[in-house]
């Protein structure tokens, strides 16, 4: 069977491949993270979660989850999770019996500050071998790349489809 000419560098798709560099990135730095939290961490998600919770006090599961780009009910197992951990509790808002505001425990703000000590110190292992300067620019092209990845809605993805199959 013939591959039509191509070369082994041809068939790597991990040549030149942005999306194969972020996510070996990620990989190599969540082993950090893990490393650095230690094996009783909750998870990144959780962490910010936790984190915009601590910033933003009253937010409630909806605007949380819009931040969070998550499903309502995938937020709703998030907080369950930080409740039961004790870190968060839900308060009822005035007027409206359907949302809940949410807060950091005092043990949710011990738990927040170690992890903002812990992160200093793995934001200081990941970046070692960069400038401040290339962090600085890292940083700002992933966000260029995070804002400008929108996957395709269900109708674009149908019209591709329809493309690929020709007439």
């Amino acid at each position: 069977m013939s591959d039509g000419g191509a070369g082994p560098a041809e068939l790597d798709l991990r040549q030149d491949s942005l999306g194969y560099a972020i996510k070996r990135a990620q990989v190599r730095t969540y082993e950090v993270l893990f490393a650095t939290l230690g094996p009783d961490a909750i998870s990144p998600a959780r962490m910010t979660a936790l984190s915009i919770i601590g910033a933003q006090p009253g937010i409630n599961q909806s605007a949380l989850a819009e931040q969070l780009r998550v499903t309502r009910p995938s937020m709703v197992k998030v907080i369950d999770s930080l409740e039961g951990l004790g870190l968060v509790e839900r308060r009822a808002i005035p007027g409206d019996r359907r949302s809940y505001s949410l807060a950091l425990t005092e043990q949710g703000r011990r738990e927040l500050r170690d992890m903002h000590e812990k992160t200093r110190q793995y934001e200081a292992r990941i970046a070692e071998r960069l400038t401040a300067q290339e962090r600085a620019l890292l940083i700002s092209l992933l966000e260029k790349v995070a804002v400008s990845a929108v996957p395709p809605s269900a109708p674009e993805l149908a019209a591709g489809k329809a493309e690929d199959q020709g007439p």
